[in-house]
Formats: structure tokens, sequence, C-alpha cells
């Protein structure tokens, strides 16, 4: 099997929803964890929606709730982006509910893995439609892209 074959790129994204807090970077004062803290058993009931995972403050080092879909091999970010939307966005209400009444953000994670071989590196192709991008600022939700570069050694 050829060196190229190897190279490919896996792309998963997921909703989160996590406290609206200001604070200041890791390590977080026992103030700043629990102004982070919340019960996800409530976000869920808000929201409408079963996330993947859930946990709350104690179990991890703050409270967590998301709603991911799994991971698939693409180049196109905005295929994994949309078919998100497309699960979430009938809990958009739910969403915008647990957002005011438990005093959080929105947000979406793109997660990229970029595996290369010795013959180059094909990155993701990060972009939007404006069809997307108005669906995403109809949910007020944040995307943030995590990228990792996976190169073989040489």
């Amino acid at each position: 099997m050829a060196d190229d074959e190897h190279a490919h790129c896996t792309q998963r994204a997921y909703l989160y929803l996590a406290r609206d807090v200001e604070t200041g970077p890791p390590p977080y004062s026992a103030d700043e964890l629990r102004l982070m803290s919340f019960d996800p058993d409530e976000v869920t009931r808000l929201v409408g929606l079963r996330p993947t995972r859930a946990g709350q403050r104690g179990l991890w080092r703050f409270s967590d709730w998301k709603y991911e879909l799994a991971e698939v091999m693409t180049y196109e970010t905005e295929e994994v982006v949309t078919s998100l939307l497309d699960a979430i966005e009938p809990y958009a209400g739910g969403i915008a509910e647990a957002c005011a009444t438990l005093g959080m953000r929105a947000g979406i994670n793109v997660v990229i893995e970029m595996h290369g071989d010795r013959n180059g590196l094909s990155t993701a192709a990060i972009t939007y439609s404006a069809h997307t991008l108005k669906r995403l600022a109809r949910l007020d939700v944040t995307v943030d892209h995590d990228q990792y570069v996976y190169l073989p050694d040489v």
C-alpha cells in the first residue's frame, strides 16, 4: 500500500452548553469552578435533547453538557456542521431557553484531524455558505475549530 493512501481527514462536531461566566485562564479558582457548575439534567430538560455526554462538577472539574455526532472521514467541514445543524435545529427553542434561564452560552466545536504522509498533507476546507452561516446565526452559537495535524515520523 502506498504511503499516500494513508493520508486522510476526519471530522466531528458537537453542540455544547456552558455557563456564560468570565474567568481567567486555567488553573481555575474554587470560586470560578463554582460559577462554571450547573446541573446537566436541568439543561437536558430545558433543551429537550438527550446529550451524548453530560456530567456535573465533582465527577469532572466542571459541569459538562454536549451533543456530538459520530466522526466522519471528509475534508469538507460544512458537511459536518450542516449534519449537526440538522440534528439540533428542532431544539432551537430549548437551547435558547436553557441559555436564558441558566445563564449559559451555546457553541459548536468542530474537531478536525488531518493525517498526512511523506508526500504531503491535504487540509480541511473550512468554508461555509451564506445559508449555513444564517442557520448558525439563528441558533446564536459560537463556532470553534480545533485542528490537529498528524505526520509520520521520518
